[in-house]
């Protein structure tokens, strides 16, 4: 789950970062969601199946 404060990273500067998300989340609700990400499924499902093979020395 990406962190507000990681935002300041990604943009390069901690005031164009707490600028931006100060416009976006000035009237929204902010929901925490912890699970597993339903569309990294199918990127899972793949890694796991090359793991497996990696391990039965296949690759």
């Amino acid at each position: 789950m990406t962190k507000y404060r990681d935002w300041a990273g990604a943009f390069g500067d901690a005031t164009v970062a707490a600028t931006m998300l100060d416009r976006l989340l000035h009237r929204a609700a902010v929901v925490g969601i912890d699970g597993p990400s339903y569309r990294l499924r199918s990127h899972q499902t793949q890694a796991d199946t090359i793991r497996k093979g990696a391990k039965a020395g296949v690759c």
